[in-house]
């Protein structure tokens, strides 16, 4: 892993939507925002390899850039409010925007002139996190209005030049305000954009397919899951959990993995030679459980055998915007996400069917959740904040991303992407999953582990897949 470099910061440039058609709006948090008030931002990473000079960049790119973005908030104006808490917790934070609210752009350098930096950073093998930190962008504090009400940014940007090399564009968001479906959709929409910024107009038109739609009556509520969730959450300070926790010292790496289309094949051929009555046997589901077990069988040397037997939990968030009832449109903004959860004993995801049975725990708990019609898709919804004030972080693993929404297909008028990260993954230690950029039917697995279990992971899970 090579000596982490940094970045230097060249602007912060506040970037507001044109004042002439974006009205003021506000919505209220539903229980399913609610929820991710007091979790972790979201960091993503978009690598570009397009060498430009610096000059190019500070006098025709961010330029460029600035006026789509403008254009991609009169659209999507939430991005550009903030979060606001009552002071006395009376009533419901809500999403607001108004007139003269901004979002942070901010411009940097890499002080690393090589392109074997920016090839380090878009490589697949084992890389420092910290080597990635400064080019996450910090969302701006939380602070007080005049009444004593707590406001919170919602959305930072950052765009890193590594001089005739490539960009960085990074991206932080605060998960109260949307979920992975909303926020791929305003880069869609910001990339449309950006693709007509010779227009210096500001009358554009957004396509149908790329607006969003903010309908909160589409989220109900029969559960009163809502004043549940309030209850729990409303006398945490959102200053103490609204910072920005990176850079990190840490001892951990990035790494990438990729399974092809045969890989994965042979892993859904493995569980079900094993057990064919199993039902779910989806490509998410045999994945997770291929890296799941990898994961714990790495805990512990080529010499030493586990003896330990306690709980493994297996998250994942899953989109259900198609699964409520009536069904939300797809293009709703906010959060529409239910939890599935699942239990292991180490014992079982360090034996030798440890692949099938925790396929059939993820399968199991995939379908109990999403397609219980009689329970709905928030069954046991009121017990979600007991269930994650009882999980150990070392003894469980979620997952972040989604093949479905493909950061690799973004093109801002410099091509494919090189490399797409989720720098997120740092602090929750889930694991990224989402396409392959260059294999067809593809999936690329990203991971943030100790240093010291990296070489016990890569051989389990390389060995692994060649002895299937």
């Amino acid at each position: 892993m090579a000596i982490s470099k940094g970045v230097t910061d060249l602007e912060q440039i506040p970037v507001a939507p044109p004042p002439e058609g974006t009205p003021k709006i506000t919505l209220p948090l539903t229980f399913l925002d609610l929820l991710w008030l007091h979790m972790t931002p979201v960091h993503r990473l978009i690598f570009y390899q397009h060498p430009i000079s610096r000059t190019h960049f500070l006098e025709t790119l961010i330029p460029a850039m600035k006026h789509s973005l403008s254009l991609t908030l009169r659209h999507y104006s939430p991005l550009a409010g903030r979060v606001i808490i009552s002071p006395d917790n009376s009533i419901l934070p809500e999403i607001r925007y108004e007139e003269g609210d901004t979002v942070p752009l901010v411009l940097a350098e890499s002080d690393s002139g090589d392109e074997g930096h920016f090839g380090h950073l878009t490589s697949d093998h084992a890389k420092s996190c910290t080597d990635f930190h400064p080019l996450v962008p910090a969302l701006p504090p939380a602070s007080r209005a005049p009444d004593g009400s707590a406001v919170v940014p919602v959305l930072a940007l950052q765009v890193t030049l590594f001089p005739d090399v490539g960009i960085c564009i990074g991206v932080t968001n605060h998960h109260a305000i949307g979920d992975a479906s909303s926020i791929f959709g305003f880069m869609k929409a910001w990339e449309f954009f950006s693709n007509l910024a010779d227009n210096k107009t500001s009358s554009l038109s957004l396509p149908p397919e790329f607006q969003p739609s903010y309908d909160r009556t589409v989220i109900r509520d029969p559960k009163g899951l809502e004043s549940l969730f309030w209850d729990n959450i409303k006398n945490i300070k959102i200053e103490d959990t609204h910072v920005h926790r990176l850079p990190l010292i840490t001892n951990r790496a990035r790494l990438t993995f990729i399974l092809t289309r045969d890989d994965i094949q042979r892993l859904k051929n493995h569980i079900l030679a094993h057990r064919p009555e199993q039902k779910h046997v989806s490509s998410f589901t045999v994945i997770c459980s291929y890296v799941w077990t990898c994961l714990v069988k790495s805990r512990y040397g080529p010499e030493t055998e586990n003896t330990d037997n306690e709980d493994e939990i297996f998250g994942c968030a899953a989109e259900c915007r198609a699964r409520l009832d009536p069904p939300a449109p797809e293009n709703y903004f906010g959060n529409c996400l239910t939890a599935v959860v699942g239990f292991a004993k180490t014992e079982q995801l360090t034996s030798e069917k440890a692949l099938v049975d925790a396929a059939a725990l993820i399968g199991d708990s995939i379908r109990g959740q999403l397609y219980d019609k009689e329970s709905g898709v928030f069954k046991g919804a009121e017990n979600w904040f007991a269930l994650l004030s009882a999980v150990k972080p070392d003894r469980s693993l979620s997952v972040a991303g989604s093949p479905k929404f493909d950061y690799y297909e973004l093109d801002f008028g410099w091509g494919r992407p090189k490399k797409f990260e989720f720098a997120s993954i740092d602090l929750t230690g889930a694991i990224s999953f989402g396409k392959a950029r260059d294999i067809e039917g593809g999936l690329e697995i990203g991971l943030s582990l100790l240093v010291t279990q990296i070489d016990s992971f890569s051989r389990i899970f390389t060995h692994g897949l060649k002895a299937l």
